[in-house]
């Protein structure tokens, strides 16, 4: 039986805290689409390759997410992530989340560099 769209996310959210690109990219289905206003992403490569810049960007980061609103396969958060040299302190994501697997995600965020 395929992972709930929170089973989904609790994984995402643990492989993100642990810092580890490849168990991200693992939620994500082959021909998922990744949005942000920069870009679009397709597929779980392109994905893997975006995450692990942004994880790069925040090492070791403390993540927030204040905001889970679930509804049915979507999924609407609201984050915030501070690393010793930068930080995001507005972060928005959408997720549509089904078969177990991350379909179609849209980011919005403000990097803030702090050195």
């Amino acid at each position: 039986m395929a992972r709930t769209p929170q089973e989904v996310f609790e994984h995402h959210v643990a492989a993100i805290g642990a810092g580890d690109a490849d168990a991200i990219a693992a939620d994500y289905a082959e021909d998922a689409v990744l949005i942000t206003p920069e870009q679009v992403v397709r597929g779980r490569d392109g994905i893997r390759q975006l995450l692990t810049v942004l994880l790069g960007e925040l090492p070791d980061a403390a993540w927030d997410i204040p905001t889970r609103v679930f509804e049915d396969d979507v999924l609407f958060i609201e984050w915030t992530a501070v690393a010793e040299k930068a930080r995001v302190l507005d972060g928005v994501d959408t997720f549509v989340i089904r078969d177990g697997e991350i379909r179609l995600q849209t980011v919005r965020m403000t990097l803030e560099r702090l050195d």
